[in-house]
């Protein structure tokens, strides 16, 4: 593996070629039915109504108008123009608002009001005929429905058809709207989701600038501190990519991926870099810095290669035992860390031995204060060693307070916190 470690790194980069593109399709799955077993009877009868009714599709597109009764009627043109604006943008079916219910108001008047309505002199809108019984039956029939009695918010109800791709042309035309707002089923979740992949995405940045920064400062090498961030990447574009190609997508459960392959790859990485410092430490006599680092990095990797194999292999037998899950999302997350181990895996074993060796300095520093850490974590293993009995009894007694405490423990089901 040293001596071919330029084909190795060469294959790496062009799996990395070819899968760049692929990952970039990853989308993250937004149905929360999908956190219900697909046998559920609650998830079947939804289905159900969802697929006879559409009771998800329905949105309430909000904004405020103090002049919405206004005797020119200039606000129930507002309306209009917002409710056109809205049937305009695609994935909307329909939409109903205080024009409409003014338009049906104008029909029942009979012909009189249709020619009034297309005569060349403005009539007044049926709607705001305070001596018009049924136009004041009319609005307390659709008071908190498309517009509010105490304040002065409107409301324009939306149906969405199937595909619902208007959602985010939506969202755009309520905040160019006066105190626009867009509330709803879909609306709700999409957003929840799209905080969901935007937490993601900030937790796997965090997590491998502070990391790396870790070892930055621990261990003083800026070599190791980019292997560390060259395998992770590398692990988690290959990993996106197989997800593609294998049809799934990211779930709410999954969209932590990449600081879970940011933990896993550091720690494997760490294996290797331990036993390279102690190696290449220990054969102070060699003169030559290129000689005496290739011969550390075989003779680390010689040592620790199984047991780097069986910690990964450990940690994907483990992620794999979430598909005994009835969660979909938890099936699935199990799933792709399981495959992501085995990837940062491959990845390690090809890009290490390359980036180890490239001359930019061989030597690793010393983690701060390591003589002084390694004193008193010896201090502290004569310790328990010394009071293993009472350190197994304290170790007894937090385990029945875990149990006591974990029956308590209490499952928050609202998706809105």
């Amino acid at each position: 593996m040293i001596t071919a470690r330029w084909f190795w790194f060469a294959l790496a980069m062009l799996l990395l070629a070819v899968a760049w593109p692929i990952s970039q399709r990853l989308s993250l799955d937004r149905s929360l039915e999908r956190m219900f077993p697909v046998d559920d009877p609650d998830r079947i009868e939804f289905q159900r109504i969802e697929d006879e009714f559409g009771v998800s599709q329905f949105l309430v597109f909000a904004y405020r108008d103090p002049q919405l009764w206004a005797a020119d009627g200039s606000g129930i043109d507002r309306a209009m123009q917002w409710r056109r604006s809205i049937e305009q943008t695609p994935g909307v079916a329909y939409a109903l608002d205080l024009s409409r219910v003014d338009q049906m108001l104008t029909t029942l008047k009979g012909p009189a009001g249709l020619l009034g309505a297309f005569s060349a002199e403005k009539a007044t809108r049926p709607l705001l005929d305070t001596n018009n019984k049924l136009a004041k039956e009319y609005r307390e029939l659709f008071t908190g429905q498309t517009h509010s009695a105490q304040t002065d918010l409107v409301a324009i109800g939306v149906l969405l058809d199937r595909s619902q791709t208007g959602l985010a042309d939506l969202r755009q035309l309520a905040n160019s709207a006066p105190g626009g707002l867009l509330v709803g089923h879909v609306a709700m979740v999409d957003e929840g989701f799209q905080e969901i992949e935007q937490d993601g995405n900030r937790l796997g940045i965090f997590s491998t600038i502070t990391l790396s920064l870790l070892m930055l400062l621990g261990f003083r090498s800026i070599r190791w501190a980019l292997i560390v961030v060259v395998v992770v990447q590398w692990s988690l574009v290959i990993t996106r990519a197989i997800l593609v190609l294998l049809d799934w997508e990211l779930t709410m459960v999954s969209s932590m991926l990449s600081s879970i392959v940011m933990v896993v790859g550091v720690a494997t990485t760490l294996h290797w870099m331990f036993g390279y410092q102690h190696f290449y430490q220990s054969n102070a006599d060699e003169t030559n810095l290129e000689l005496r680092a290739t011969g550390a990095l075989r003779a680390s990797i010689s040592r620790l290669w199984q047991p780097m194999v069986w910690a990964v292999v450990t940690d994907a037998i483990g992620f794999a035992s979430l598909a005994l899950s009835r969660v979909g999302p938890v099936q699935d997350y199990g799933s792709m860390m399981a495959v992501a181990c085995g990837v940062v895996l491959v990845g390690i074993f090809c890009l290490v031995p390359t980036l180890a060796l490239l001359p930019m300095g061989y030597q690793l520093g010393n983690v701060p204060g390591d003589v002084w850490i390694q004193k008193n974590l010896q201090r502290l293993l004569d310790g328990v060693c010394k009071h293993r009995r009472w350190v197994i009894a304290m170790a007894g007694l937090l385990l029945l307070l875990g149990v006591a405490g974990s029956s308590r423990v209490k499952v928050e089901t609202d998706f809105l916190k």
